[in-house]
């Protein structure tokens, strides 16, 4: 078997997105991305795609989700970004969150989520990551690890340690 992973590196910073049309921001109020929706990454041609796993949500959508916990829910999520607790990714001047990290129910992080993404942070950059969990891994058998931390948590976490180690 090859050390090398798949999945393929984004070095560059993105800074220009596919900004919803018209009639697709009326279907997606509040700047949440749903289902079918597709964040394009204009420069380097990035497709960072959460649609299949609950879809992407600005900052202050997120914070008005997790307010029935905190009594300052947007000093918790500045918290969770700042200590880079959470996935996040910038598209035209807004921060974009997928939203498959998050346990709205209980007002806080998939622990799952929380634990991928610590192995990942200290190799990749902010972009990197959105795009490792977004895109197909081979150490996963090919499955997305966003949808596959929901089915399969250990898998997810073990293919996070390898993709650190070798990359």
């Amino acid at each position: 078997m090859s050390n090398r992973s798949t999945y393929l590196s984004i070095r560059r910073q993105t800074t220009s997105c596919r900004e919803p049309r018209p009639q697709e921001q009326n279907i997606h109020a509040n700047n949440i991305i749903g289902v079918g929706f597709r964040w394009i990454c204009l420069r380097n041609q990035c497709t960072v795609d959460f649609s299949a796993c609950g879809g992407a949500a600005a900052g202050d959508d997120v914070a008005g989700r997790v307010r029935a916990r905190f009594r300052q829910p947007v000093s918790a999520l500045a918290r969770w970004i700042v200590d880079k607790q959470v996935i996040t990714f910038p598209c035209n001047s807004r921060l974009m969150l997928p939203l498959f990290q998050f346990d709205f129910h209980q007002g806080c992080l998939r622990s799952s989520a929380e634990a991928a993404l610590l192995e990942l942070k200290g190799v990749m950059i902010d972009n990197e990551v959105a795009g490792w969990f977004a895109q197909p891994n081979t150490w996963l058998g090919g499955a997305v690890p966003a949808q596959k931390l929901m089915i399969d948590p250990p898998a997810v976490l073990a293919s996070a340690r390898v993709d650190r180690f070798v990359s």
